[in-house]
Protein backbone atom coordinates (compact mmCIF):
# COMPACT_ATOMS: atom_id res chain seq x y z
CA UNK A 1 0.00 0.00 0.00
CA UNK A 2 1.59 3.22 -1.20
CA UNK A 3 0.28 5.42 1.63
CA UNK A 4 1.52 2.97 4.27
CA UNK A 5 5.02 3.20 2.78
CA UNK A 6 5.27 6.85 3.82
CA UNK A 7 3.95 6.36 7.38
CA UNK A 8 7.32 5.68 9.06
CA UNK A 9 9.22 8.45 7.20
CA UNK A 10 6.45 10.87 8.19
CA UNK A 11 6.84 9.93 11.86
CA UNK A 12 10.66 10.12 11.64
CA UNK A 13 10.49 13.62 10.14
CA UNK A 14 8.10 14.58 12.92
CA UNK A 15 10.63 13.40 15.52
CA UNK A 16 13.36 15.58 13.95
CA UNK A 17 11.24 18.74 13.93
CA UNK A 18 9.96 18.06 17.45
CA UNK A 19 13.55 17.73 18.60
CA UNK A 20 14.05 21.42 17.81
CA UNK A 21 11.06 22.55 19.87
CA UNK A 22 12.66 22.12 23.30
CA UNK A 23 15.45 24.63 22.68
CA UNK A 24 13.25 27.09 20.79
CA UNK A 25 10.55 26.74 23.45
CA UNK A 26 13.08 27.35 26.22
CA UNK A 27 14.23 30.56 24.54
CA UNK A 28 10.60 31.66 24.08
CA UNK A 29 9.88 31.27 27.82
CA UNK A 30 12.40 34.04 28.50
CA UNK A 31 9.95 36.54 26.93
CA UNK A 32 6.47 34.96 27.04
CA UNK A 33 4.38 33.03 29.56
CA UNK A 34 3.71 29.29 28.90
CA UNK A 35 0.01 29.91 28.18
CA UNK A 36 0.75 32.73 25.72
CA UNK A 37 3.38 30.64 23.90
CA UNK A 38 0.86 27.82 23.45
CA UNK A 39 -1.91 30.25 22.44
CA UNK A 40 0.21 31.97 19.77
CA UNK A 41 1.77 28.71 18.57
CA UNK A 42 -1.53 26.92 18.16
CA UNK A 43 -3.30 29.94 16.67
CA UNK A 44 -0.76 29.92 13.83
CA UNK A 45 -1.09 26.15 13.48
CA UNK A 46 -4.89 26.05 13.66
CA UNK A 47 -5.35 28.84 11.10
CA UNK A 48 -2.96 27.09 8.70
CA UNK A 49 -4.83 23.78 8.97
CA UNK A 50 -8.28 25.41 8.77
CA UNK A 51 -7.21 26.84 5.40
CA UNK A 52 -5.72 23.50 4.30
CA UNK A 53 -8.81 21.48 5.32
CA UNK A 54 -11.50 23.97 4.30
CA UNK A 55 -12.78 21.78 1.46
CA UNK A 56 -13.32 18.92 3.92
CA UNK A 57 -15.59 20.90 6.25
CA UNK A 58 -18.73 19.02 5.16
CA UNK A 59 -17.31 15.79 6.63
CA UNK A 60 -17.38 17.17 10.16
CA UNK A 61 -19.87 15.26 12.35
CA UNK A 62 -20.44 14.51 16.02
CA UNK A 63 -17.84 11.71 16.03
CA UNK A 64 -15.17 13.97 14.52
CA UNK A 65 -15.93 16.66 17.09
CA UNK A 66 -15.92 14.25 20.05
CA UNK A 67 -12.58 12.68 19.10
CA UNK A 68 -11.06 16.03 18.17
CA UNK A 69 -12.09 17.62 21.48
CA UNK A 70 -10.58 14.76 23.51
CA UNK A 71 -7.39 14.93 21.48
CA UNK A 72 -7.26 18.71 21.93
CA UNK A 73 -7.79 18.63 25.70
CA UNK A 74 -5.07 16.02 26.27
CA UNK A 75 -2.65 17.80 23.92
CA UNK A 76 -3.25 21.14 25.65
CA UNK A 77 -2.58 19.68 29.10
CA UNK A 78 0.59 18.00 27.88
CA UNK A 79 2.00 21.15 26.27
CA UNK A 80 1.01 23.37 29.20
CA UNK A 81 2.89 21.16 31.69
CA UNK A 82 5.89 20.78 29.37
CA UNK A 83 6.28 24.50 28.63
CA UNK A 84 5.72 25.35 32.29
CA UNK A 85 8.59 23.00 33.16
CA UNK A 86 10.82 24.69 30.59
CA UNK A 87 9.94 28.10 31.98
CA UNK A 88 11.27 27.05 35.38
CA UNK A 89 14.54 25.15 35.74
CA UNK A 90 14.41 22.25 33.28
CA UNK A 91 16.97 22.36 30.46
CA UNK A 92 15.90 21.59 26.85
CA UNK A 93 17.91 18.36 26.70
CA UNK A 94 16.57 17.05 30.00
CA UNK A 95 13.03 18.05 29.02
CA UNK A 96 13.37 16.11 25.77
CA UNK A 97 14.05 12.88 27.64
CA UNK A 98 11.69 13.40 30.55
CA UNK A 99 8.84 14.01 28.10
CA UNK A 100 9.37 10.60 26.48
CA UNK A 101 7.88 8.91 29.54
CA UNK A 102 4.68 8.95 27.48
CA UNK A 103 6.04 6.02 25.45
CA UNK A 104 6.25 3.88 28.59
CA UNK A 105 2.72 4.88 29.63
CA UNK A 106 1.08 4.19 26.25
CA UNK A 107 0.71 0.38 26.74
CA UNK A 108 -0.98 0.91 30.11
CA UNK A 109 -3.40 3.53 28.82
CA UNK A 110 -4.06 1.30 25.81
CA UNK A 111 -4.90 -1.45 28.32
CA UNK A 112 -7.31 0.90 30.10
CA UNK A 113 -9.08 1.76 26.84
CA UNK A 114 -9.03 -1.60 25.00
CA UNK A 115 -8.66 -4.07 27.94
CA UNK A 116 -5.50 -5.45 26.29
CA UNK A 117 -3.22 -6.25 29.28
CA UNK A 118 0.41 -5.04 28.95
CA UNK A 119 3.18 -7.63 28.93
CA UNK A 120 5.68 -8.14 31.75
CA UNK A 121 8.30 -6.31 29.69
CA UNK A 122 6.20 -3.14 29.73
CA UNK A 123 5.98 -3.31 33.53
CA UNK A 124 9.76 -3.72 33.71
CA UNK A 125 10.16 -0.68 31.47
CA UNK A 126 8.30 1.46 33.99
CA UNK A 127 10.91 0.70 36.66
CA UNK A 128 13.80 1.26 34.22
CA UNK A 129 12.27 4.57 33.17
CA UNK A 130 11.78 5.63 36.81
CA UNK A 131 15.45 4.85 37.45
CA UNK A 132 16.46 7.03 34.51
CA UNK A 133 14.24 9.87 35.71
CA UNK A 134 15.84 9.59 39.14
CA UNK A 135 19.35 9.78 37.68
CA UNK A 136 18.36 12.83 35.61
CA UNK A 137 16.31 14.72 38.14
CA UNK A 138 16.94 13.84 41.79
CA UNK A 139 18.94 16.57 43.46
CA UNK A 140 20.67 16.34 46.83
CA UNK A 141 18.68 13.62 48.57
CA UNK A 142 15.36 12.64 47.03
CA UNK A 143 14.06 15.98 45.84
CA UNK A 144 13.09 16.85 42.27
CA UNK A 145 12.85 20.37 40.91
CA UNK A 146 9.35 21.65 40.14
CA UNK A 147 10.29 22.00 36.46
CA UNK A 148 11.27 18.33 36.28
CA UNK A 149 8.08 17.25 38.05
CA UNK A 150 5.87 19.20 35.64
CA UNK A 151 7.80 17.82 32.66
CA UNK A 152 7.38 14.22 33.83
CA UNK A 153 3.67 14.80 34.48
CA UNK A 154 3.26 16.07 30.90
CA UNK A 155 3.85 12.50 29.73
CA UNK A 156 0.48 11.27 31.05
CA UNK A 157 -1.84 13.43 28.88
CA UNK A 158 0.59 13.01 25.97
CA UNK A 159 0.29 9.21 26.23
CA UNK A 160 -3.49 9.47 26.37
CA UNK A 161 -3.38 11.72 23.28
CA UNK A 162 -1.40 9.11 21.32
CA UNK A 163 -3.79 6.30 22.29
CA UNK A 164 -6.86 8.35 21.37
CA UNK A 165 -5.23 9.55 18.13
CA UNK A 166 -4.18 6.06 17.02
CA UNK A 167 -7.75 4.80 17.51
CA UNK A 168 -9.59 7.84 16.13
CA UNK A 169 -7.44 8.25 13.01
CA UNK A 170 -8.10 4.71 11.75
CA UNK A 171 -11.41 5.58 10.07
CA UNK A 172 -11.16 9.37 9.75
CA UNK A 173 -9.35 11.97 7.68
CA UNK A 174 -6.20 12.83 9.68
CA UNK A 175 -5.99 16.39 8.34
CA UNK A 176 -9.54 17.24 9.39
CA UNK A 177 -9.19 15.55 12.77
CA UNK A 178 -5.90 17.36 13.47
CA UNK A 179 -7.51 20.69 12.52
CA UNK A 180 -10.22 20.19 15.14
CA UNK A 181 -7.62 19.08 17.69
CA UNK A 182 -5.44 22.18 17.23
CA UNK A 183 -8.45 24.50 17.25
CA UNK A 184 -9.46 23.11 20.65
CA UNK A 185 -5.94 23.68 22.01
CA UNK A 186 -5.97 27.24 20.65
CA UNK A 187 -9.28 28.07 22.38
CA UNK A 188 -8.19 26.54 25.70
CA UNK A 189 -4.86 28.38 25.59
CA UNK A 190 -6.43 31.78 24.95
CA UNK A 191 -8.91 31.17 27.77
CA UNK A 192 -5.94 30.45 30.02
CA UNK A 193 -4.16 33.65 28.88
CA UNK A 194 -7.25 35.78 29.59
CA UNK A 195 -7.95 34.31 33.03
CA UNK A 196 -4.30 34.47 34.14
CA UNK A 197 -3.75 37.90 32.55
CA UNK A 198 -0.44 36.84 30.99
CA UNK A 199 -0.41 39.01 27.86
CA UNK A 200 3.20 40.07 27.16
CA UNK A 201 4.15 43.74 27.18
CA UNK A 202 6.94 43.30 24.61
CA UNK A 203 7.18 41.20 21.45
CA UNK A 204 10.84 40.48 20.55
CA UNK A 205 11.01 39.75 16.82
CA UNK A 206 13.25 36.69 17.16
CA UNK A 207 11.00 35.18 19.84
CA UNK A 208 7.85 35.77 17.78
CA UNK A 209 9.62 34.19 14.79
CA UNK A 210 10.51 31.17 16.88
CA UNK A 211 6.92 30.72 18.05
CA UNK A 212 5.64 31.07 14.45
CA UNK A 213 8.07 28.31 13.45
CA UNK A 214 6.71 26.19 16.31
CA UNK A 215 3.19 26.84 15.02
CA UNK A 216 3.67 26.20 11.31
CA UNK A 217 6.33 23.50 11.21
CA UNK A 218 6.51 21.83 14.62
CA UNK A 219 2.74 21.90 15.20
CA UNK A 220 0.62 22.19 12.04
CA UNK A 221 2.88 20.13 9.81
CA UNK A 222 4.13 17.70 12.47
CA UNK A 223 0.77 16.89 14.04
CA UNK A 224 -0.64 16.22 10.58
CA UNK A 225 2.34 13.96 9.84
CA UNK A 226 1.82 12.26 13.21
CA UNK A 227 -1.88 11.63 12.50
CA UNK A 228 -1.01 10.37 9.01
CA UNK A 229 1.73 8.10 10.33
CA UNK A 230 -0.37 6.67 13.19
CA UNK A 231 -3.17 5.96 10.71
CA UNK A 232 -1.00 3.53 8.74
CA UNK A 233 1.71 2.41 11.20
CA UNK A 234 1.43 0.06 14.18
CA UNK A 235 0.98 2.13 17.40
CA UNK A 236 4.02 0.52 19.08
CA UNK A 237 6.30 1.20 16.12
CA UNK A 238 4.86 4.69 15.77
CA UNK A 239 5.59 5.42 19.43
CA UNK A 240 9.15 4.16 19.08
CA UNK A 241 9.88 6.38 16.08
CA UNK A 242 8.31 9.43 17.74
CA UNK A 243 10.42 8.79 20.86
CA UNK A 244 13.50 9.69 18.81
CA UNK A 245 12.52 13.32 19.42
CA UNK A 246 14.39 12.96 22.71
CA UNK A 247 17.63 12.17 20.90
CA UNK A 248 17.20 15.03 18.46
CA UNK A 249 16.15 17.24 21.39
CA UNK A 250 19.54 16.78 23.05
CA UNK A 251 21.40 17.29 19.76
CA UNK A 252 19.59 20.55 19.03
CA UNK A 253 19.91 21.64 22.67
CA UNK A 254 23.69 21.39 22.33
CA UNK A 255 23.64 23.26 18.98
CA UNK A 256 21.01 25.94 19.74
CA UNK A 257 20.99 26.32 23.53
CA UNK A 258 24.66 25.37 24.05
CA UNK A 259 23.73 22.90 26.77
CA UNK A 260 26.57 21.08 28.51
CA UNK A 261 25.97 17.35 28.96
CA UNK A 262 27.38 15.83 32.15
CA UNK A 263 28.18 12.14 32.69
CA UNK A 264 25.21 11.80 35.05
CA UNK A 265 22.85 13.32 32.46
CA UNK A 266 24.25 11.01 29.79
CA UNK A 267 23.64 7.93 31.96
CA UNK A 268 20.12 9.16 32.68
CA UNK A 269 19.45 9.77 28.97
CA UNK A 270 20.62 6.27 28.07
CA UNK A 271 18.53 4.66 30.84
CA UNK A 272 15.33 6.45 29.82
CA UNK A 273 15.98 5.71 26.15
CA UNK A 274 16.46 1.98 26.88
CA UNK A 275 13.11 1.96 28.69
CA UNK A 276 11.43 3.76 25.77
CA UNK A 277 12.82 1.37 23.15
CA UNK A 278 11.99 -1.75 25.20
CA UNK A 279 8.47 -0.46 25.82
CA UNK A 280 7.82 -0.60 22.07
CA UNK A 281 8.98 -4.21 21.69
CA UNK A 282 6.29 -6.77 20.85
CA UNK A 283 6.96 -10.37 21.88
CA UNK A 284 4.43 -11.72 19.43
CA UNK A 285 5.59 -9.93 16.29
CA UNK A 286 8.99 -8.86 15.09
CA UNK A 287 9.45 -5.39 13.73
CA UNK A 288 10.04 -6.81 10.26
CA UNK A 289 6.52 -8.24 10.07
CA UNK A 290 4.88 -4.92 10.85
CA UNK A 291 4.82 -3.54 7.34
Amino acid sequence: MKKKRYAKPALFLTAIFWGTTFSIGKLATEAFSPSFIIALRFSVAAIALVIASYTLRNQVNKEYLTDGIWMGITLFLSYLLQVAGLSLDTSPGKSAFLCTTYCVLVPFLHWFVTKDRPKWLHILCVFICLAGIGILSLQGGWGMSMGDILTVLSGAPCAFNIVVSSIACRDKNPLLLTTIELSVVMVLAWICVVFTNTFPTEFPLNTVGGVVYLGLIATALCLYLQSYGLKYAEPSIGGMILSLESVFGVIFSIIIYHEKITLRMLIGFITVFIAVILSQYDDDKSIETKE
